[in-house]
């Protein structure tokens, strides 16, 4: 109770602050507008991605006739491996997928082939690879599903059939995305706030500073309520402004310029599990600060490098492979990786989960770390 009545406390004190507005409403809501705007707003945009068939297997086959069956943003086109690459460069496909040979034979093995995503544009690429992705996994389930059988010892006609059958749900579900587009306004709005989330939260150990160099904590814990519970208190209320201006960002820029980020219920979940970590990170980097101007300073510096490696500026889909690997180091990353598949729609339930498992695994490890740090600065 005491840690809701601190938070409550901090939340109404934090609406009344002219710089706590500035980074949590108004700063991510200004880049998000102007990047819709220059963008021109709207998520209509389509992309044409080219599917070139190297192996000539009967999966191959399909993959292929189930890709070009698509109908919606995203629309497949059937082109030859070796002129697949002088395509997108050349700019007559923003992406394209590549099935090498020996895919097909090489599900048989224990190191299956990946597919190939050539890509030039960013967005289209990040498309591309979730498509390739989906497919992957789709016929890894049908390689799995096929092995039990045919250990149980059903006829290896009977499991071949079954493998085609349940082959076709799956290219027909990756080919039909009934998810929206990803549209710069959903791409940039998300990364400008999960980028402003780190300036928000070093509010809560720039809070646990000032409080403590102005005694303010000392007569607090002159009463019946411990370090941790004002830990808990403050971090919780600027958590909650934090998740506030992230929500507001995706009102405004579905309703204002048409952005679809993809089903509510997912993006609210992904914007909790995108403050749960950058909170937790923010909690240990501002306690270890050691005062309120370093703590400010230290949580600014970590939240710059996070957005530059994480691709809150450039996509992952356009950095180096090291770099693009390096983002899923981050909660950036992470974040918008979930982000971009829900707006797209081109990925599975079971892939966002991963995103918000992952970013929640960040909050709880930073965030125990953090919290016993700032329990210290408290009872300094």
């Amino acid at each position: 109770m005491r840690t809701l009545v601190i938070a409550q406390t901090e939340l109404l004190r934090r609406l009344r602050s002219r710089s706590a507005l500035v980074s949590a409403f108004f700063g991510p809501l200004a880049l998000a507008v102007v990047i819709a705007m220059s963008t021109g707003g709207g998520g209509d945009a389509t992309f044409e991605i080219g599917v070139a068939d190297a192996d000539a297997s009967a999966l191959s086959r399909q993959i292929v006739a189930g890709l070009r069956d698509a109908s919606g943003p995203v629309r497949f086109e059937r082109v030859a491996a070796e002129d697949a690459r002088e395509q997108v460069r050349d700019g007559d496909l923003d992406a394209a997928i590549v099935i090498p040979r020996g895919y097909a034979a090489a599900q048989r093995s224990r190191d299956p082939q990946p597919l190939v995503v050539l890509r030039d544009r960013p967005i289209a690429g990040q498309v591309a690879e979730g498509v390739a992705r989906s497919v992957a996994g789709g016929v890894e389930r049908v390689r799995v599903s096929a092995a039990t059988a045919a250990a149980a010892g059903l006829d290896p006609a009977t499991v071949q059939d079954a493998a085609r059958r349940a082959a076709a749900p799956v290219t027909q579900a990756v080919a039909r995305p009934e998810g929206d587009d990803l549209s710069p306004p959903a791409y940039f709005g998300a990364s400008m706030s999960v980028m402003f989330l780190y300036f928000t939260m070093a509010l809560a150990g720039r809070a646990l500073f000032a409080e403590r160099d102005g005694g303010t904590l000392q007569r607090i814990l002159a009463t019946p309520t411990g370090p941790g519970t004002v830990v808990a208190g403050k971090t919780l209320a600027i958590a909650a402004l934090a998740a506030m201006g992230f929500v507001l960002v995706w009102l405004v820029t579905t309703l204002a310029f048409g952005a679809r980020w993809g089903p509510a219920a997912g993006v609210l979940v992904l914007i909790a599990a995108s403050v749960v970590a950058v909170a937790g990170v923010s909690l240990l980097v501002a306690s270890l600060g050691g005062s309120e101007r370093r703590a400010d300073a230290l949580t600014s510096v970590v939240g710059l490098v996070f957005a530059l490696v994480g691709g809150n500026f450039v996509p992952p889909a356009a950095m180096p492979p090291v770099l693009r690997d390096l983002s899923l180091a981050t909660p950036n990353g992470w974040a918008l990786r979930g982000f971009t598949e829900l707006s797209t729609g081109v990925a599975e339930a079971s892939e966002v989960a991963v995103a918000v498992a992952v970013l929640v695994a960040f909050g709880a490890l930073f965030g125990t770390a953090g919290f016993l740090a700032a329990r210290r600065v408290v009872r300094a």
